[in-house]
């Protein structure tokens, strides 16, 4: 897909450019690898016996809750708002993001879409929110109840990015290739335009025609990304990050640059990633900032 009025690239986004070109190529290398990464000793107790419950975002309200989500994407290296670079094909609108019987759904759809931001002509929608400057955290655990779309294309993810507005570090917790019907796990580090990815993958879940609890035990030094309560891949060091991040549901479509591949006539539209419920928890040694505004979507403020 090209756009109808093409915005000219600055130099950071041209950097950052070339940086989702090796992205891309090291993902190709991971997949071709087909690493199955999965530990084999005693899973942990989540979440661990001394963590408090912080946020508890069950999405049963009419509406979604504008003090917790923004709608409009604020990573590094975007080309708007809306927008987010040559990997995806889709434009971010908010109609794309509802709120059905207790559920978030974040469609993806086919469809011209005459954006703004930035200026252009899009062949497809999704759906996104982003709790960036009003919830985010520092070590912990953090866990969703979700069921992915599948087909060629697809890529919804969870994803963690840091408060600060920086680009690396960044948590993909679930990030749904479903093109090539893989779950990535990773870790990317670094410092821009020199980043590293800490990644491994899984294949042996029913993702799209299950429901299935995806989380992070993100401790100091060490990260370990479950599934149904069972480790799937972990990395210790430095590099795990020790700033606060913000979460990130998204639905998307890849462009052939991108990890699912571009569409075929074969991909479902529309498409749904769905999410039940989102929780935190705050381990001893980390912290939580959170608008105050947010209401019963913070543990404390729940009704008993």
């Amino acid at each position: 897909m090209k756009l109808a009025a093409k915005v000219p690239l600055n130099s950071l986004n041209w950097s950052f450019a070339r940086l989702v070109f090796c992205q891309i190529t090291f993902f190709c290398a991971f997949l071709e690898c087909a690493v199955l990464t999965v530990r084999a000793d005693e899973e942990p107790r989540l979440p661990p016996a001394d963590f408090k419950l912080i946020l508890d975002e069950s999405f049963d309200a009419a509406r979604l809750n504008s003090e917790l989500w923004e709608t409009k994407l604020k990573v590094l290296g975007r080309e708007g708002d809306r927008y987010h670079n040559h990997s995806y094909l889709n434009y971010l609108v908010d109609e794309d993001v509802l709120l059905e019987a207790g559920t978030l759904r974040l469609r993806a759809a086919r469809g011209k879409v005459h954006g703004d931001d930035p200026p252009g002509v899009y062949e497809y929608s999704a759906g996104m929110v982003s709790s960036h400057d009003r919830f985010s955290f520092t070590y912990g655990y953090i866990e969703m109840r979700a069921k992915f779309p599948g087909g060629k294309g697809a890529w919804p993810c969870f994803w963690l990015m840091p408060q600060s507005h920086q680009w690396p570090p960044e948590f993909d917790i679930a990030e749904y290739y479903a093109g090539r019907k893989l779950m990535h796990l990773g870790l990317c580090h670094g410092n821009f335009p020199d980043v590293q990815w800490a990644s491994g993958g899984n294949l042996d879940v029913d993702f799209e025609g299950a429901w299935n609890t995806f989380g992070l035990l993100w401790l100091p030094n060490k990260a370990q990304w479950i599934q149904n309560g069972v480790v799937k891949h972990e990395t210790e060091g430095q590099h795990v990050p020790n700033i606060p991040m913000y979460v990130i549901l998204s639905n998307g479509v890849s462009s052939r640059f991108g990890p699912s591949g571009a569409p075929n006539a074969e991909t479902v539209f529309p498409n749904f990633f769905e999410i039940d419920y989102l929780r935190v928890w705050i381990s001893p040694v980390g912290s939580a900032t959170a608008n105050p505004r947010i209401g019963s979507a913070l543990a404390d403020q729940k009704t008993p």
